[in-house]
Parts: C-alpha cells; structure tokens; sequence
C-alpha cells in the first residue's frame, strides 16, 4: 500500500507501507510530518488545503489537531464518496494502466516502477487531475 500527495505541478511525497503494517491515526501523522516537511521544501509560504477521505486515521483527533496545528484547511469529504479523491479517480488508474502486463520479482522493483510512473506523467497530467476535482 502506498500514500501519494501531489498537488496541480506533480508528486510531493510518495510513501509506501511495509508488509503487514496497517495505518492508523499515529501512522497516517507521521506521514503527515514528513508532507509538511516537503511542502516547506517544495512550496514555503503557501497555503495548504488537504483533500483527503473520511477513513477514521484521517478523520481522529488526534489527526484533526495535528493538521489544525499545521494551519492546514482540510476539504469536507462526503461519506462513501471515493469519486471525489482525485488519486482514485485519476492517479491510481494511470499507474494501474501503465504497470498492467508486467511482473516485478521484488517489491522494491514495484516501488521503483509506481515511482517511474508518477515522475513520467508530467505537469499537464496532474494538473488535469486537480482542476477535474471541481466538476465532482
């Protein structure tokens, strides 16, 4: 499983989970961290508005007061609504498309294909894929 943050000019952070490990609230924080990290690096100064799903590491408290701690604005995210998460309904399908028909030996080979993938696609790409969000 894989955590992938992007934005309308490309990938910001891509975060894999090693085998067995399952995300919970103090897991998806630490993903957050480092997120705010490379977005100071990427983008000082800019304002943050997280579009994430309704799952329960994303919506505890505990999540909640660390992205208010951010600054971060989180974009409501209607029940059962998984069209609107831009990664699904555009992202993961683009990847899926292009590593079809191939076989990987090692899971670092498929981490390394996903990483090629999302680096290929170009600015245009994502940024079709953020503006499509507000005819959702």
């Amino acid at each position: 499983m894989d955590s992938v943050f992007w934005d309308a000019q490309g990938c910001i952070l891509v975060e894999f989970l090693e085998p067995g490990q399952t995300i919970n609230a103090a897991r998806y924080i630490q993903t957050l961290v480092k997120l705010r990290r490379a977005l100071h690096d990427k983008c000082p100064g800019r304002k943050i508005i997280l579009q994430h799903d309704n799952t329960r590491p994303h919506t505890a408290h505990a999540t909640v007061e660390k992205i208010r701690t951010f600054g971060w604005e989180t974009l409501p995210h209607p029940p059962y609504s998984p069209d609107l998460a831009p990664s699904n309904y555009h992202l993961f399908g683009s990847v899926k498309e292009q590593m079809r028909g191939q076989r990987y030996e090692t899971l670092e080979d498929i981490r390394k294909a996903v990483h090629q993938c999302l680096q290929a696609a170009g600015t245009d790409f994502y940024h079709k894929g953020i503006f499509k969000l507000i005819e959702r």
